[in-house]
C-alpha cells in the first residue's frame, strides 16, 4: 500500500499513498464530483440539500440530528439544507410531541416526486462509474466498503457497487 519514491536523492515513503482518512475522502470526492452535475445543474440542488433529500426519501422521518449522523455533516449545513427543501416545499417540519426542542423532517408529496426525478439519473451515473469494473470487481469493491462501514460502525449500512449494478445476489445456501 505505502509506495517507495526517490525524493532528493534519498527513498522515502509517500505517506498519503498509505494514509487511510486521505485515501477515503479523495475517492468519496472524485465520486462525490462524478454526480456533482445531475443535483446541481439539472436540478438546482446543493450537495448538503441532496444527501438531506435522499436519506429523507429512505425514512418517514428523521430528526436534524438524526440527519447528521447519516448525512455525515455540520448541523448548520444539514439546517440551512433543510430550511432550503422547505422553501421549495419539498421537506415539513412537525415538532415532537414530548421534546419541543426537536423537529421532525419528512418530506412532502412534491418532495417524493423530486427525488423519484433525480434517483434514476444518479443511479444510472454510478453504474457509469462502475461499468468499467468487471461483475468480481463490483462484488470486491462492495465487500471492501462493508468491511469500512462495519469497522466504522455505519448504521443502516447496505449496498454497495454490486448492488448499483444489480449483482449483489446473494446465492441459495445449500442445506444438504
Amino acid at each position: 500500500m505505502v509506495e517507495n519514491v526517490t525524493i532528493n536523492g534519498g527513498a522515502r515513503a509517500m505517506f498519503l499513498k498509505g494514509y487511510l482518512p486521505y485515501r477515503l475522502n479523495y475517492l468519496a470526492e472524485m465520486t462525490s464530483e462524478a454526480t456533482r452535475a445531475i443535483y446541481r445543474r439539472r436540478h438546482g440542488l446543493t450537495r448538503p440539500e441532496w444527501r438531506v433529500l435522499v436519506n429523507l426519501a429512505e425514512a418517514e422521518s428523521l430528526t436534524a440530528t438524526e440527519l447528521c449522523a447519516r448525512v455525515p455533516m455540520h448541523k448548520t449545513k444539514v439546517s440551512r439544507a433543510l430550511s432550503a427543501l422547505e422553501a421549495r416545499g419539498w421537506v415539513t417540519r412537525a415538532g415532537d410531541a414530548q421534546d419541543r426542542r426537536v423537529a421532525h423532517a419528512r418530506l412532502t408529496a412534491r418532495g417524493r416526486q423530486a427525488f423519484e426525478r433525480v434517483r434514476p439519473e444518479m443511479e444510472a451515473a454510478t453504474a457509469a462509474m462502475l461499468a468499467p469494473l468487471s461483475a468480481e470487481e463490483r462484488r470486491q469493491v462492495d465487500a471492501g466498503l462493508a468491511v469500512l462501514e462495519r469497522l466504522f460502525d455505519v448504521p443502516g449500512a447496505v449496498g454497495g457497487a454490486a448492488d448499483a449494478a444489480g449483482e449483489n445476489q446473494v446465492p441459495p445456501q445449500r442445506s444438504d
